[in-house]
Formats: C-alpha cells, sequence, structure tokens
C-alpha cells in the first residue's frame, strides 16, 4: 500500500529539542532544533526562511559538543504561535561534521 505523500528522506532523523542559531544572509537568527539526521534536520524559527536558502546553523549535538553545519532550507510551514518548522537539507559537510551527526543518530 502506498501512501500519497511518500517520504524523501534517505536516512531517518531522531529528535533534538535543542537552541540553536541560523546564520542567514539578512542575519542571525535564534531558532530552536526539531529532529537531526545524517543528511539534514529540521527547525522551529520564529520567522519563515524561504525554500532554497542557504545558511549556516550553529549547533550544541549530544555527546560531540558545538558543531556548525552549512544547509538549503527545502520546506516551510506554519506550525502555529510557536513558529515554523524549516526542513533543511546539509550541503556537503566535512568528515568530522558528518561524523558527529552519525554518532548521534546512531
Amino acid at each position: 500500500m502506498s501512501t500519497p505523500f511518500p517520504n524523501r528522506r534517505l536516512y531517518t532523523r531522531k529528535v533534538l529539542r535543542a537552541a540553536a542559531s541560523v546564520q542567514l544572509p539578512s542575519g542571525a537568527r535564534d531558532v530552536r532544533t526539531w529532529d537531526v539526521g545524517i543528511d539534514g534536520m529540521s527547525i522551529v524559527s520564529p520567522k519563515p526562511i524561504a525554500p532554497g536558502t542557504r545558511c549556516t546553523v550553529r549547533l550544541e549535538l549530544p555527546g560531540s559538543g558545538p558543531v556548525s553545519v552549512t544547509a538549503k532550507t527545502v520546506y516551510c510551514s506554519l506550525m502555529g504561535p510557536e513558529g515554523f518548522k524549516v526542513g533543511l537539507v546539509f550541503v556537503t559537510p566535512d568528515a568530522e561534521t558528518e561524523n558527529a551527526f552519525r554518532a548521534f543518530v546512531a
């Protein structure tokens, strides 16, 4: 049985609700993480971030410490009073950063 909206993710995500920051072309913004995977993550932002926007996300990854990764937004949808859920895919993370995400998700 197929679903009308198949999941396009290649890897599973692990819940991570933590403070983070996003460096956008227009400046920095405080956000919260929603979930994290090897190839991307979701965040909750107080303001929308347009799909296709390149940014740098900085967060504290449990077990690995501070991580900074370049990403591109793929969707942005209103969650309600808490803000906008923004989906991100990572753009060629270095090996150390990728390993930190792999260790967290495992």
